[in-house]
């Protein structure tokens, strides 16, 4: 089915395509390093969070879904620990009060921000407009 519809070409492609480890990593936060990868009204972060860290409980008006891609942490949703491992999604509504803390090694989630997190993507371009690299 697929070979009905051209092959994009190199530049095609590359104007479409991002490779995660080519975006620079920016810190979100002592021992949070992301790879941000901006849509259009959405936020991709591919984070790494260092172990045994906490991140406070805070909350904002973004729908974020967290889906654990390496290791494991706690994630607290309203007052609650949720233990969340490799190939589980924990979806958090806008609003929500949320925070997180790791375990015993590195942990590494992708975040799915709607809407798009601005301030992210700001700290995106900063890092690619001082040339900082994965």
């Amino acid at each position: 089915m697929s070979e009905e519809y051209p092959l994009a070409s190199s530049d095609e492609r590359a104007n479409r395509v991002i490779r995660v480890s080519d975006v620079p990593i920016v810190n979100l936060m002592p021992g949070a390093n992301s790879h941000i990868v901006p849509g259009t009204n959405m936020t991709l972060s591919f984070v790494t969070l260092q172990e045994n860290q906490y991140y406070p409980v805070h909350s904002h008006p973004h729908e974020q879904v967290i889906i654990v891609l390496k290791g494991e942490l706690d994630v607290i949703v309203e007052g609650k620990r949720y233990r969340v491992r490799v190939g589980e999604v924990l979806p958090i509504a806008g609003g929500l009060a949320h925070g997180a803390h790791t375990l015993d090694g590195r942990c590494v989630v992708l975040e799915v921000f709607s809407p798009a997190r601005t301030e992210f993507e700001e700290k995106l371009r900063a890092a690619c407009d001082s040339g900082s690299s994965a």
